[in-house]
This record gives structure tokens, sequence and C-alpha cells, in this order.
């Protein structure tokens, strides 16, 4: 999305340090280089004692050129660097950043960039090279995959500038405070022919829903009474002035309110390794940069991802969507809406959702949830169970819910503890671990049954596949009419 791209900081280069602009340079490898050359002027006094002077006018010569080549440098006040972000930073995705060095110099020179990011965004400082010349923008691209979602506020950018015969460099720095947001990580049409099907599917099923007279409440029209219709449906105005029995025909609801809750407790905190996949085509990737590598994310990174995703699906078929993200208490609300602004607060919200070290409070989530929406809707909760001696609180939450809404349960599930469950131990320890996965298994599935048996729709899936799942179970709702 171009409204969710940071927008662009630019600055004034400035000597580095109180004496930068006395002391704020340096010779390059080559000019330490052809210095170290000049102790082969030394040789002829090995045999010949007193001579060592070609070494000493050699010396001088390169030190003559270093003093022109800094002479030649333009002054940093003269520098200005602008960082621009191509994209909306999004966590696990590649996004460029474009470095732009402009200066009012005579002369071209050499500059070397260095970006010092947000570890948040960066593992290691980017750096870049650009040959500027005057009164030319020269720009630089570079890659990084954000690791965390959230505010981060960028800074410095160091410069060192090389003079023309590449003898001396000077040092130098701009400050260029930028406040950043990294943003759940979102569907992109042109990374997925899967999300092109599923919005096809699901506008299928908005244009059928509306053909259906008579199931819903919505008002559309007036026409005369039959002996089938409710009398509940007649309009007695109409009755009257026109003296003969008038009913009201309806339609099923167009716009339904569907409620996204996010599970931000103690079990988010589980993370993943999964890898990094580009944001952009892999054309406008150097090939340097195409190889995959792996970072970890928790699993409310994954839960804010599927947040997204459903987002769009859900206000692409003309429903409305709100959130709800709670640990011990709410931590972000969002009313029902919908539209690109609506869209947008969602996704802002969204990335300044945090996990929390204790249980989160399911029942209070719930009574707030019962407060707001009075009126019958459907909600998809993304949480786990979580292992208890008790009764997990989030099936007493439940129970409050599903009397008035659908309730669209999404349970991470985590292949490691099935696969430990079913493994064949070589030994004692490893029979009692595989003892209690399989012990923790059975007592989810019994709870998982319950849950069925009370009405609420389930959906086990991993992180990585939660919103393609809840998206699927989101449509599979809409077309048997159960809103």
């Amino acid at each position: 999305m171009q409204t969710l791209i940071p927008p662009s900081a630019s600055g004034v280069v400035r000597p580095v340090g109180r004496f930068g602009r006395v002391f704020g340079f340096g010779l390059t490898t080559r000019a330490i280089l052809i210095l170290l050359g000049g102790f082969l002027g030394a040789v002829p006094a090995f045999f010949h004692a007193g001579k060592p002077w070609p070494m000493f006018v050699w010396d001088a010569v390169v030190l003559v050129l270093v003093l022109f080549d800094l002479l030649l440098l333009p002054p940093p006040s003269a520098i200005t660097v602008t960082r621009r972000f191509i994209h909306s930073p999004a966590i696990g995705q590649r996004s460029e950043i474009q470095l732009e060095v402009l200066h009012d110099a005579r002369r071209p020179f050499d500059v070397f960039l260095t970006d010092d990011l947000h570890p948040s965004l960066a593992a290691a400082p980017l750096t870049a090279y650009v040959k500027a010349f005057p009164r030319e923008p020269a720009v630089e691209t570079l890659n990084f995959t954000p690791r965390e979602r959230g505010d981060f506020s960028l800074g410095r950018i160091y410069l060192r500038v090389r003079g023309a015969l590449g003898l001396v460099e000077r040092w130098a720095v701009v400050e260029m405070p930028q406040a950043v947001r990294v943003y759940p990580s979102s569907v992109r049409p042109e990374e997925s022919t899967e999300f092109y099907l599923i919005r096809a599917r699901q506008i299928e099923l908005q244009k059928r829903r509306l053909r259906m007279r008579g199931m819903g409440r919505d008002f559309e029209s007036l026409r005369d009474y039959r002996d089938s219709d409710d009398l509940r449906n007649i309009s007695w105005t109409a009755t009257a002035r026109r003296a003969k029995l008038i009913a009201r025909e309806f339609v099923a609801e167009r716009s339904q309110q569907v409620w996204i809750v996010l599970d931000a407790g103690r079990l988010s905190q589980t993370a993943v390794e999964l890898s990094n996949r580009p944001a952009l085509p892999q054309s406008a990737i150097r090939p340097a940069v195409q190889e995959e590598t792996l970072f970890s994310v928790t699993q409310l990174d994954q839960a804010t991802n599927a947040a997204v995703m459903l987002a769009q699906v859900i206000g692409g078929s003309g429903d409305k969507f709100a959130l709800l993200a709670y640990g011990r208490s709410i931590q972000q609300l969002l009313l029902p809406g919908g539209g690109p602004a609506h869209l947008r607060l969602f996704i802002d919200l969204l990335s300044s959702v945090r996990s929390e070290r204790a249980e989160a409070n399911h029942l209070q989530a719930a009574s707030k949830l019962k407060n707001l929406q009075r009126r019958h809707g459907l909600v998809i909760w993304i949480t786990e169970i979580a292992e208890s001696a008790n009764t997990p609180e989030i099936l007493a939450a439940l129970a409050q819910l599903e009397r008035h809404h659908v309730v669209i349960l999404v349970l991470i599930r985590h292949p490691e503890l099935e696969a430990l469950a079913s493994r064949t131990p070589a030994n004692a320890e490893e029979m009692y671990a595989s003892a209690a996965a399989q012990e923790v298994l059975d007592r989810r599935r019994v709870q998982i049954v319950q849950l069925q048996q009370q009405g609420v729709l389930i959906v086990e899936t991993t992180g990585a596949e939660a919103g393609a799942a809840a998206v699927s179970k989101y449509l599979e709702v809409k077309a048997k009419s159960l809103l």
C-alpha cells in the first residue's frame, strides 16, 4: 500500500566530531601503499652511506599530492543525503530503501555510505557506493528484511568522501531522524494466484447472497400480501394508504460485522523459524541477495499476518471488520468499519500489538466483545488452548459468545508436538517426553470436541497457514448463510 510507505527524510552532511573540519579525514589504502613504496628509495643507503634522499623526495611528492587531493574535496555542507523507502516495510518480507546523494560542487567524487539501521530492520549496517556528479542525484538501492513489528527510529548515515586521486577521504555524517513503522506481512495480489481465486469466489458469493430475498432483515421493497407471508412483515401504514394488505420484502443483510480477535498472551510468544520471501519480483532483486534466509517470528506475528489477510478479504466482500487484541487487558480496539482508510487503521493498530508474559484474560475479552457487539455477527478468534489441569479459561469465554454469534476458533497447531508424540522412544527419558506429548494432544482433542458440541467452528492449522485457513472458513460460513 502506497499510503503505508514512510515519508522520506533528508539532511545536510556535517563533519564528524568537534574538530572534524580539521582532523576529519584520513589516508586511503592507495596512499599508504604508495608511501610504503618510498622505502625502495632507501635501498641505495645500504650501499652508499648518507644517501636516503630519494625516499624523502618520494614521500614529499606523495604528501603534496595528498594535500592537493584534500583541497579538491567538497565541503560537507555542499552534500545532501536523502533516505527514501520504496515499499511499506513488513515483517519477514524483503523491502528496499534508496540512498540519494546530491551536491553542488564542481567536480565528481566517490561516496561510500553506511546506513546504521535499527537492528530489528537489518542485522548489520547497510553499505553503498555511489559516484556523485555535480547537481545530479546519485542513487543506490539497498535491501533489508524487517524482523519485528512496531515503530522504530532511524538516525545517522555515515559517509566517506574520496577525492579524484583516491589518496584521501573525508569522514562525515548526516543526522536524519525518521520514524518507521513495520507492519504485519500483507498479502500482495501479484505474489499469490490463490489470493485472486479467493477474491473471485467471495465476490461470487456476495452476488449470490444479494439475490436471496426474504431471508434477512434488510428492507428491500413493498408488495401485495400473500397467504404464506408472516404477519409481522405487514406494513400497516402502507396497508392503510392503499386499503389492502401490503407486506414488506427483505433481503439478506448486505453488510455483516466480523470481529477479528487476537490473543497476545503468554502462548503467543512461541517462536518458529521461517524463511523470508521477497516482497519484490525476483528480477528486481540482485542475484547476491536472492537466497532465502531463516529468521524467527512469534506466533503473534503469524496471527497478525493472518488478520491482515482476513481484513482484506472481508472488506472486499462488503462486510465490516473490527479488531480486538488483548493480553491481561485490552491492547487494541477498532470498531467495525470498511474501506481503505479503515484497513490502514486496522494495520496500524496491529503493528503495535505486543506479546505479554502472563496468561491472557480471555473472559475479559469475551465480556468486552459482548458489550460492543450486541447484534448477531461473526467472531474469528485466533488463539491457542493453554495446557492446564483445570478447564481452560478460553472454553468459558467462547461459551459466552457462541449463544449470540457465529464463532470461528483458529487454533495454532504445533507439528513438533505431534512429531514428539508419534516417535518411537529410544530410552526412558524419551519415553516420558512422548507420553507427556500424547497426553497433551489427547486433552486438546477432548476440549476441541467439547467446543464443537457447543457450536464453535474449529480451524486447526499451523501459524504460517492460519490466514488461508481462516479465510476459507469465513467463505464457507458465508456460503452456508450462517450469518
